[in-house]
């Protein structure tokens, strides 16, 4: 797993904590993970911060899984660290 997926799954940790489910790369946001809009923004907003960057709700309006979100951060071109060199 890379720095950039670790990165994303503890996003989605902190932020459906209490849903307590199990979070994997394969889980889907909403069948598996009870998304909800609220859930959503939320996510965008911690992603936001963690990677320096700004999402569009319509960037991310066709995630299904988890793996979705990381695929579209790394087709922004943000690599695993980018965050944490700018942060140094």
């Amino acid at each position: 797993m890379t720095k950039m997926e670790d990165r994303v799954l503890f996003t989605l940790n902190h932020i459906l904590q209490k849903k307590k489910r199990k979070i994997t790369l394969e889980s889907r946001l909403w069948e598996d993970l009870f998304v909800d809009s609220v859930d959503m923004s939320m996510i965008i907003g911690d992603l936001e911060d963690e990677f320096e960057i700004t999402i569009t709700d319509d960037e991310f309006a066709d995630v299904v899984t988890v793996n979705d979100i990381v695929e579209k951060l790394k087709a922004r071109g943000l690599s695993d660290y980018q965050s944490i060199m700018n942060s140094i």
